[in-house]
């Protein structure tokens, strides 16, 4: 029988067992897959479909954000959700619905959202607002579900259904100072060498070194990223055998789903 603490007992044992061949390792997460495959199989299919179609691209946007942009009297987004690629989304009554719909502001095709899942709403003096419409799969905000609204802060994690992304809130504008000559000099000298395709290695001329890290140099082993099913056990999962209940409630899958999710999210990795 499935339920979140055989999940989580599965995955604590796989975690614990760093002295396993990596033989044993596998057959741990093939258990939880097994678990998963015989008792909810939907759940398994929406992980599998999220790792074989979503990988791209999450790889090529390695940040999914929306930043909130207060400047003077006028109000709007910057996202990258909208096909992968940054736009400025300006709306009357500054309410961004997010959701399916293509009318909406910021329409998203993922079937876990809802038509019209949730909205951003600036309230002048106040800041921004994420508010849930009664979505099927919910909003979560740092992981907590929304059931209403909830003023947002800069740098939430925002979960629609299997959409995460990031919210950040620029209120006010900064003008910095003029630059001296010599540091123009270095910028316009780099920027010279570029254009001209030099070999530019190391720039003297402008005295800013590029970096040396071989980017194309493969993770170690360890270094790699691991199965959510590696992680630590989730929350909740320490009731008794006697306690856990079949099947895995809403609640459950979100959790699932979040810790899936959180493996490309820059800053988790504890």
């Amino acid at each position: 029988m499935l339920d979140s603490h055989s999940l989580a007992e599965y995955s604590s044992q796989v975690l614990n067992a760093s002295g396993n061949t990596e033989l044993e390792q596998r057959l741990g997460l093939y258990r939880v897959f097994l678990k998963l495959y015989e008792h909810h199989r939907s759940l398994l299919d929406e992980i599998l479909d999220l790792e074989n179609t979503g990988m791209k691209a999450r790889k090529q946007v390695a940040l999914q954000y929306v930043q909130g942009v207060v400047q003077d009297q006028q109000v709007h987004v910057m996202t990258n959700l909208l096909s992968g690629k940054t736009r400025s989304v300006l709306q009357p009554q500054g309410i961004w619905v997010i959701g399916r719909d293509r009318k909406m502001a910021l329409p998203i095709q993922d079937k876990r959202l809802s038509r019209r899942h949730a909205a951003i709403q600036y309230i002048q003096d106040q800041g921004f607002y994420l508010i849930d419409f009664n979505s099927t799969n919910g909003s979560f905000v740092n992981s907590e579900p929304v059931r209403h609204c909830v003023l947002l802060k800069d740098g939430d994690q925002i979960r629609l259904g299997s959409l995460v992304f990031i919210f950040f809130i620029s209120h006010t504008p900064k003008t910095a100072e003029a630059l001296p000559d010599d540091l123009i000099n270095q910028v316009t000298t780099a920027r010279r060498a570029y254009e001209s395709g030099t070999d530019d290695s190391t720039i003297t001329d402008s005295g800013v070194p590029l970096s040396t890290t071989d980017w194309d140099t493969p993770l170690s082993a360890d270094a790699k990223d691991t199965s959510m099913f590696l992680r630590p056990p989730l929350p909740g999962s320490d009731l008794p055998p006697e306690q856990a209940s079949y099947p895995i409630s809403m609640r459950q899958q979100s959790e699932i789903l979040d810790r899936f999710m959180k493996r490309d999210t820059p800053g988790n990795h504890n």
